[in-house]
């Protein structure tokens, strides 16, 4: 349904100069998105290719390239390659005698078809793409350009699909979980790339998106990718009705709306509206057992943190859901808004005075970029949301095994379960010694644990902790531990092995400790 109604829409048009609102790609059949998957495969149009030729190390690069400074770089691959680099990157024309001769009559008639390519209106001879076309994550993915390939004057529509490889998607993607069989959902779906990595583990994943050009794309990038993804459209959850998930994820706009409004960017008058909605949505829409992963700029509160207000909006079922965000950058009010007015050609000072007023009146403190991510427990579970700093290195499987730790502490045995296992210090751990002179020597006087690769901890620790964690190899247990320290004379007498155990939890839970929890 969705396909037919945007194809009406790409094919009512009148000749000319497109609008910015028209759709100019088409469904095809099963065959000409193969060909002309075939023939981008072939070509190497990968993502190791394209940055080699663009001179960039890495994809997410790709829109800085300045092409014209690589020509000779160009000049040197193979004809293939080079023709897609200079046709759907650059967005150049070239003559469609050339093209027929690289891609074959039957591609080119594909790419034709397709709308991948349609003659020139200044030359027609040749031939030109209408959309931005690139790999990513292993994929060939389409959304709108940025500018016009006639070099006329170009306007973005207001429902614009946004890129697929740029930092932020390239940073969701890093972050999403492998679906293992289950039933995925990817809400804000845009060009699709979510459900389309989503879509190698799941059994069935599925993209929502309010707009119809952005479900339109991403079920052309399906299709173009071979990939077993369905694309809706609706506003978040109304296009799947009363369905459960075992995964649902979102990269949702968190720009807070003012003037010229674009709906992938804009999120509400804080810019918190669509993340809000998604979360209350979870106690309907995640299963006992399922996993939520939620990537964007939320905001702090004089009152209470993002992830104590998102606690909140679970509402009566909040109990059932373990919480954990990932903070990794920290914005300030005066950030946010100076950001907007720089890339808002419509954003001015009575703009920018008008939004601090507005934050402000909602109590902001500050804005934090992160990732949320949320467990549904089948049972009440009674745990209070954390946070945890992170790198931008940090994937999913660094929340999986802190919510797996927070799982297994819920035990009623934990305190005799810690005494008996065998935790060992994580390749990452530092140890930083502050010394300070006193009666003419240096003397230790604060001593700090840290580590910093994908999740990022500091503790201080008083010195006598020290050495009970420089005995924990792997082959000891925390009770032998104990009893040695204690023999040793290297304990406070008030110390408890309850008290030890209760230290080791928490040095596991921040990862400065690995131990195998069965």
């Amino acid at each position: 349904m969705i396909a037919q109604s945007t194809t009406i829409q790409a094919t009512q048009k009148s000749a000319g100069v497109p609008a910015s609102d028209e759709i100019p790609l088409r469904l095809g059949s099963k065959e000409e998105f193969a060909l002309v998957l075939k023939f981008f495969r072939g070509a190497g149009f990968d993502e190791q290719n394209v940055s080699e030729a663009g001179g960039i190390e890495d994809i997410a690069e790709l829109g800085r390239v300045r092409w014209e400074e690589q020509n000779a770089k160009l000049q040197s691959i193979a004809p293939a390659l080079r023709w897609c680099t200079q046709i759907f990157l650059r967005g150049l024309s070239i003559s469609e005698t050339e093209t027929r001769t690289i891609c074959g009559q039957h591609v080119l008639d594909a790419f034709k078809s397709l709308g991948l390519l349609r003659p020139s209106r200044k030359s027609p001879d040749s031939l030109v793409s209408p959309v931005w076309v690139y790999p990513v994550d292993g994929f060939v993915m389409a959304s709108d350009r940025r500018d016009d390939p006639e070099g006329d004057i170009f306007t973005p529509a207001a429902d614009v699909v946004f890129p697929a490889v740029y930092p932020g998607t390239l940073r969701f993607l890093k972050l999403l979980p492998e679906v293992g069989q289950g039933e995925a959902l990817d809400l804000c779906g845009g060009s699709g790339i979510g459900a389309l990595r989503l879509a190698r583990s799941a059994r069935e994943a599925v993209t929502a998106d309010i707009t119809e050009r952005s479900a339109f794309f991403a079920d052309f990038n399906a299709r173009l990718n071979a990939a077993a993804a369905t694309s809706l459209c609706g506003d978040l959850y109304a296009p799947v009705g009363g369905r459960q998930f075992d995964i649902i994820t979102a990269h949702p706009p968190f720009v807070p709306a003012i003037g010229d409004n674009m709906v992938y960017r804009d999120g509400g008058a804080t810019g918190e509206e669509v993340t809000q909605r998604i979360i209350e949505g979870l106690p309907t829409h995640l299963r006992a057992g399922g996993t939520a992963v939620i990537l964007g700029v939320v905001r702090d509160t004089d009152q209470q943190t993002f992830e104590q207000r998102a606690f909140d909006w679970l509402g009566p079922h909040r109990d059932h859901f373990d919480m954990v965000f990932g903070l990794e950058k920290v914005l300030t009010v005066a950030e946010v808004v100076e950001s907007m007015r720089k890339r808002g050609s419509n954003f001015g000072a009575a703009q920018a005075t008008e939004l601090m007023d507005r934050l402000r009146s909602f109590a902001t403190k500050q804005f934090v970029y992160g990732a949320l991510v949320v467990k549904r427990a089948a049972e009440s579970i009674n745990d209070k949301p954390i946070r945890v700093r992170i790198t931008p290195l940090a994937t999913f499987a660094d929340f999986e095994r802190l919510l797996r730790w927070r799982a297994h502490c819920r035990r009623p045995d934990l305190t005799a379960w810690i005494l008996c296992c065998r935790p060992r210090m994580a390749p990452e751990l530092e140890l930083n010694a502050r010394h300070h002179v006193k009666a003419g020597e240096l003397i230790p006087a604060e001593f700090v644990f840290s580590i910093e690769d994908r999740l990022v901890n500091a503790l201080r620790i008083d010195g006598w902790v020290v050495p009970l964690i420089a005995r924990m190899d792997g082959r000891r247990t925390i009770q032998e531990i104990f009893e040695e320290a204690r023999k040793d004379n290297e304990l406070p007498a008030t110390f408890t092995t309850e008290a030890f155990a209760d230290l080791v939890r928490m040095l596991i839970e921040r990862g400065f400790l690995i131990v195998d929890a069965s």
